[in-house]
């Protein structure tokens, strides 16, 4: 098979350092829960899965029923824990691939209930509190007797209790703190009933931002999400960490490079119009250079005119609309560029680096959102 037109490489090498990096700051009786939904953040759900496992994760997050049952037809035996709605017909697959899931509301708890009075195994549910992100999750209330009724109910077992924190990586600790404040209170009308809390394996409201920044919200177990993948949460979260002793020396290494390669080259007089709707007129002669990859391969549109990629070295801006499955670009400065030469979309080229973070900013939206609209259907190199 030839060489791809356009690629993806993952470095697991990298995905097991950025593990350790974040591992490092917490306590030993910590457990991790890699965050590998959405195929991973972009980055491939199996290979990520698998290399995840080799460096000492306890639990793997996704958000649906079908990247849970992947993952086991495809042999993996490590906890799962199913992070989104789950409908009452997937529970049943769920159960039978001993896959844990969470409850948010009384209608996820009711058909929990239901199936396992159906299949009569062992259920472990993650209560998930509602404490100011407005999303998905019960209040204190409602949480308090949802937690009664599993822990009364011969199938049911109560794995793990968690929150979303909304606005750590907006640094914004007041808030932050209000809601931890919900969460102990929870946790506090847990052990007055009796719960016996230290028994309970997940109880969790980090995710990578306050894994980092926060001591104070890592309770047991903490998500690695985009941090894993060797990207930070917000410049923010990273100028913050920097400032900080104990953080100070974290260094996170990116896993992901993104290339592709020219598949044609054109010179054009000044005074032409590039691509559709005549958005860019050439104010001089220039060379064009036209890649395979668009909006379908993860390009935001939003960079038709204002973004850069890399050739030979050369920071190359895109000019013209992003198409559907093409980008054009301005090469004058590396004008002898031929047809098959490597472009590079995110990554490096000699001493220059475009990251993920770079694209997010020139697109007005967050690295997260860059690499998980990366399509499945790009081809995939790992190097471990």
């Amino acid at each position: 098979m030839k060489a791809p037109l356009a690629w993806i490489n993952i470095d697991l090498k990298r995905i097991d350092h950025n593990i350790k990096q974040i591992k490092r700051l917490q306590r030993p009786d910590i457990k991790i829960i890699a965050i590998v939904k959405s195929n991973a953040y972009g980055h491939g759900i199996l290979a990520v899965s698998l290399q995840a496992i080799k460096s000492g994760v306890d639990m793997l997050g996704v958000v649906s029923a079908t990247e849970a049952i992947y993952l086991r037809k495809k042999g993996i035996i490590r906890p799962i824990v199913v992070m989104g709605a789950v409908a009452k017909e997937e529970m049943v697959t769920l159960v039978r691939n001993k896959v844990s899931f969470l409850v948010h509301n009384r209608r996820s708890l009711l058909d929990a209930m239901a199936v396992a009075n159906i299949v009569r195994q062992r259920i472990n549910l993650h209560v998930k509190l509602e404490t100011g992100i407005n999303r998905l999750g019960f209040s204190i209330d409602e949480a308090m007797s949802a937690i009664r009724a599993i822990e009364q109910h011969r199938h049911l077992l109560l794995e793990g209790i968690w929150t979303h924190l909304a606005s750590v990586e907006e640094l914004n600790k007041s808030y932050t703190k209000s809601q931890l404040f919900q969460f102990e209170k929870l946790l506090i009308k847990l052990k007055k009933a009796g719960i016996k809390i230290d028994k309970i394996p997940y109880i969790s409201t980090a995710a990578s931002a306050a894994a980092i920044l926060m001591p104070e919200s890592r309770f047991n177990a903490v998500r690695l999400g985009i941090s894993m993948y060797g990207l930070w949460p917000s410049r923010g979260v990273q100028a913050w960490a920097k400032k900080e002793a104990p953080t100070k020396k974290i260094h996170l290494k990116p896993a992901l490079r993104y290339r592709t390669r020219l598949i044609s080259v054109r010179r054009i007089p000044a005074g032409s119009f590039v691509g559709y709707g005549c958005s860019f007129q050439s104010p001089k002669p220039m060379t064009l250079g036209i890649i395979p990859v668009g909006y379908a391969e993860g390009l935001p549109r939003s960079l038709s005119n204002m973004g850069f990629m890399l050739l030979k070295g050369a920071v190359v801006p895109v000019v013209g609309r992003i198409c559907m499955n093409m980008t054009i670009l301005d090469i004058s400065k590396r004008p002898q560029s031929q047809p098959g030469d490597e472009v590079v979309i995110i990554g490096k080229s000699k001493s220059k680096e475009i990251t993920a973070t770079d694209i997010a900013d020139w697109a007005g939206t967050i690295n997260y959102e860059i690499i998980t609209r990366l399509p499945e259907s790009l081809e995939r190199i790992y190097t471990n």
